[in-house]
């Protein structure tokens, strides 16, 4: 089995900007209008809160894991990051970021690969000198 783990960690800042270019979509999960002052992790209810300061009063609206990943999904994907599609996602609240995780599992049949030293034509160059180091 061969396993292609990745990561991609929002800290504080990202998760503003991440509010601040998806309007549509924080208002879809129920968040206020406007941009939050503060991020609050809490990782021990892996959910993420966001301050809002509104008439000199000071109010927080927390986000559950399923619904940020979600949205840093559909960021991600808006910024033209690559991720996989076929993978099991996974997100974590830490005390300093929000990790979303991907994780792909492949099962080759060795029995199909080519002998080693030999690639089929066409291959890239870089490939190619992988093969030969």
């Amino acid at each position: 089995m061969i396993i292609d783990h990745r990561e991609i960690s929002f800290e504080a800042e990202a998760l503003l900007a991440v509010l601040g270019g998806s309007p549509r979509a924080v208002a879809a999960f129920g968040l206020p209008p406007g941009m939050p002052q503060a991020v609050l992790f809490e990782p021990g209810q892996q959910a993420v809160r966001f301050v809002y300061s509104q008439g000199g009063r000071s109010r927080s609206a927390a986000l559950a894991t399923d619904r940020l990943g979600a949205l840093l999904v559909g960021f991600s994907l808006r910024l033209r990051i690559p991720l996989p599609r076929r993978a099991e996602k996974s997100i974590r609240v830490e005390p300093d970021k929000v990790v979303l995780a991907f994780r792909t599992r492949v099962k080759p049949d060795f029995t199909a690969l080519l002998a080693e030293g030999r690639l089929p034509e066409g291959e890239a160059p870089a490939q190619r000198a992988w093969a030969e180091a």
